[in-house]
């Protein structure tokens, strides 16, 4: 058996998750942080997996976690700058969506303008030394370099500043109305329409104005007249003056009463018509994930720590119970209350309860130590706090506990959907850290 896949599926995946997160009864996503702990070698953090065990520590390492929602989801395809001299593939009807969308398949750009084109016509395979940069929203058009470009859509200053990255770029399709010119393009898309025609075979004995372009198929209107080359007699291109519609397939007679031997094929418009659905149209079947840390978050998330780990977590509980988590700010660390005086507690050292460190009931790190308000905030906790004492295993700092406050989420629930192992982030009062994160469908 013979079967294949289209990018579509993909897309379609792409979309389910996005709209799981988006919709209010759907799934709830969190952005995870933690570990303070240093790595083996800090400056090359331990390969990230996903097994259970280190599924279990990214809960034992956690400091705080914020809901992800639907706006801080885009699709995204690859980011191709439009460069001088750079070779661009053209659009072909007759390639695999998949291979199409492919990373080494560059049919479109993104122009220092934060344009976005798509290329219709490589002129017989010749390096583009002219960036597009006309916004005709109805039809293609020509650089002088040869080159046929047919305008999608600009990327916004939103866009620009939370999910463009070196390597992805955002991409949509209106479902709406909205005056942009990304709208008048999905408008004015012909569906089966003909952009270009491509001479394959220039033949022989051809002269001018005894050229007759034929267009065949099960469309209406095309039309379009050949340019030959009268020192070689040959057919050098096919100018489109019409681009008709309703095509599914066609075919080119050139008909003449001297030449003969040339061939040329047409190239119909994907569905819609080009522009018509750029998602489909590029292949966008990334998502890019754009989560803010800002400082404090109102007070409820420590900066007194550096972090080394991120993750994704579906649909987390509530510590303690079945409910769903769905606040949109919660920390993680276990906060006790102590009383009594002796030396002080330091941050990143274990704290235990017991007779030693190794035999403990119940241990935490240290992640934050706030000495006026006898406050000590834990991760990596292993056992359950008592009001009974708490040792410093480096400063031999012992106090009593006088109130416990659990973290919010329930350890260990939820599904883990993705982490990554980072160089240590040093949090600050006056700090936001940006995360993109890119997942491909």
């Amino acid at each position: 058996m013979s079967s294949a896949h289209s990018i579509n599926l993909d897309i379609f995946v792409a979309k389910q998750v996005r709209e799981s997160v988006s919709e209010p009864s759907s799934s709830n996503v969190y952005l995870t942080f933690g570990k303070t702990s240093a790595w083996p070698n800090e400056s090359s953090p331990t390969q990230a997996n996903t097994s259970v065990l280190s599924s279990n520590d990214v809960w034992r390492n956690m400091i705080g976690a914020k809901r992800v929602y639907g706006n801080n989801i885009r699709h995204a395809v690859p980011r191709i700058n439009w460069t001088s001299g750079t070779v661009y593939s053209a659009y072909d009807d007759h390639m695999d969506s998949l291979e199409m969308a492919a990373l080494g398949h560059h049919f479109y750009v993104l122009t220092s303008e934060y344009h976005v084109f798509k290329c219709l016509s490589n002129n017989y395979g010749a390096a583009s030394t002219v960036m597009p940069n006309i916004l005709v929203t109805t039809t293609h058009f020509q650089t002088s370099d040869g080159y046929i470009w047919k305008y999608m859509y600009s990327l916004d200053a939103e866009e620009k500043l939370r999910f463009l990255t070196p390597s992805f770029m955002p991409i949509k399709t209106l479902s709406e109305g909205d005056n942009s010119q990304q709208w008048n393009v999905q408008e004015n898309a012909i569906d089966g329409a003909i952009h270009v025609i491509t001479v394959t075979d220039g033949g022989s004995g051809y002269t001018a104005n005894d050229v007759v372009v034929n267009i065949k198929g099960d469309g209406l209107y095309a039309n379009a007249y050949a340019v030959t080359n009268t020192v070689s007699n040959t057919i050098e291109s096919i100018v489109i003056d019409n681009l008709g519609y309703g095509y599914t397939y066609a075919s080119v007679e050139l008909l003449s009463s001297l030449g003969s031997g040339a061939n040329a094929t047409p190239s119909i418009s994907p569905p819609g018509g080009h522009g018509a659905d750029p998602l489909c149209e590029l292949g966008g079947s990334y998502l890019i994930f754009n989560i803010r840390l800002k400082d404090t978050e109102n007070d409820i998330l420590s900066t007194h720590n550096d972090y080394r780990q991120i993750a994704l977590i579906e649909d987390p509980l509530l510590y303690g119970s079945s409910t769903v988590c769905s606040t949109p700010v919660v920390s993680q660390l276990t906060t006790l209350t102590l009383n009594g005086i002796s030396v002080e507690y330091t941050e990143d050292e274990w704290v235990y309860q017991g007779s030693s460190l190794d035999t403990s009931s119940f241990r935490g790190y240290v992640t934050e130590w706030d000495s006026p308000n006898n406050i000590i905030k834990l991760s990596q906790t292993q056992g359950t706090a008592t009001k009974d004492l708490l040792i410093g295993a480096n400063t031999t700092a012992a106090r009593f506990v006088s109130f416990i406050d659990n973290p919010v989420l329930q350890p260990r629930s939820g599904k883990l959907l993705y982490m990554d192992n980072i160089p240590a982030i040093q949090r600050a009062d006056d700090q936001a850290e940006d995360y993109r994160i890119v997942m491909n469908f």
